[in-house]
């Protein structure tokens, strides 16, 4: 089967084209839903996606999905840490009850600032109308403004989508620049939304010009994190198992670690000197006939390692592919978007040989570890 990615409602899941055979439990419960180690935080059919820790560690923001809201919303959730309920629910941002609205990307800053990528469509489109990044002086999204209205165009592409948003030096905002377009084939009945994404690369944002602007060698930038208070980007690309470090005032480019035969390195989070990456997997160069070559990703296994003696640990995928990472500031716990799967083998028609077919979920649940 042929990968491809799939957005139901711009929920940005992973997709697959088989017949998805799992189911999720019901969520009314204050305690982790798979005890672990690792932790099953959440349980939600939608899905919950894109975590990120509260600059002082006291939280996890992530964006959930109801499938039960007829209006589609992609909500902002916090979990206290240590926990497993939500303490706070933020939806209808940002425009309202009568729009679908959507929530991701969602950046705690150093000074209490969440900045995140807003968007929001009649009831009836699938496509956004509007997305733009917005900043609030907490964690509320309901109290954020309009920092950067999307789209607006790079020699690269159209850039009107955002990843992996990150405050740094200067009042600044990193992200990764990203492309989407969005199909739908239409004959006797419409099949699902189908939505291409790809990237574009590592931007920055001067909040206070509101002007973005493209940091260069960063083209198909797959992973973004900041480290030493913003002043030092780390970045990864298509097709690379490298982490590049780039220091913002000098341009200086180094690599910062490889994970060599572990396969391509994407998705970065990090704290002081720890990273936790995705690297390996099911990950794959795809074309598209608008948006060109763009890296297509099912997830893959985490990894924690440290920059300053390269100490490279696996942690192991317990029956799930993994996303997205979020190391704490401590640097001693990683959440991340898990995705089971299955593995059948096949007999190939042509050969008899036996050919491995995965299915995996289109949802995805927060699992937590413990770093090594």
């Amino acid at each position: 089967m042929a990968p491809r990615r799939r957005l139901l409602a711009l929920l940005l899941l992973l997709g697959c084209g088989h017949s998805e055979p799992f189911t999720n439990p019901d969520t009314s419960t204050d305690q982790p839903f798979d005890p672990g180690p690792p932790v099953r935080l959440t349980a939600n059919p939608g899905g919950d996606l894109q975590p990120a820790w509260t600059a002082d560690g006291s939280g996890l923001l992530y964006s959930v999905s109801d499938p039960a809201r007829q209006d589609r919303d992609v909500c902002l959730a916090l979990i206290p840490a240590g926990g497993a309920r939500q303490s706070e629910h933020w939806c209808d941002v940002p425009e309202g009850f009568r729009r679908s609205d959507a929530i991701y990307a969602a950046g705690p800053g150093p000074d209490g600032r969440t900045a995140f990528l807003a968007s929001a469509t009649s009831l009836t489109n699938f496509s956004p109308e509007h997305i733009g990044i917005r900043v609030s002086p907490g964690v509320d999204p309901n109290d954020g403004t309009e920092a950067l209205h999307l789209p607006y165009s790079r020699g690269t592409g159209l850039v009107n989508w955002a990843g992996r948003i990150h405050w740094v030096e200067g009042g600044r905002l990193a992200y990764l620049g990203q492309t989407f377009k969005v199909r739908q084939h239409c004959q006797f009945v419409c099949d699902p939304p189908d939505t291409t994404v790809a990237s574009l690369g590592v931007e920055l944002l001067d909040l206070a010009s509101g002007v973005p602007a493209a940091l260069p060698g960063t083209i198909q930038a797959t992973g973004l994190a900041a480290i030493a208070d913003g002043a030092v980007v780390l970045y990864t690309l298509a097709g690379d198992s490298r982490i590049y470090r780039r220091n913002l005032a000098s341009g200086e480019v180094t690599v910062a670690h490889d994970f060599g035969t572990a396969g391509i390195a994407r998705d970065l989070d990090a704290s002081a000197t720890r990273v936790a990456a995705v690297v390996g997997g099911l990950v794959s160069e795809e074309d598209d006939p608008d948006l060109g070559q763009f890296q297509f990703d099912r997830g893959g296994i985490v990894h924690v390692v440290d920059l300053t003696d390269h100490t490279d640990t696996p942690i192991p995928e317990a029956g799930r592919l993994y996303r997205r990472p979020a190391i704490s500031p401590t640097g001693d716990v990683v959440v991340a978007e898990g995705y089971q799967f299955t593995v059948q083998f096949l007999s190939d028609p042509a050969t008899g040989q036996p050919i491995a077919d995965t299915t995996i979920t289109s949802s995805s649940d927060l699992i937590r570890f413990g770093a090594p």
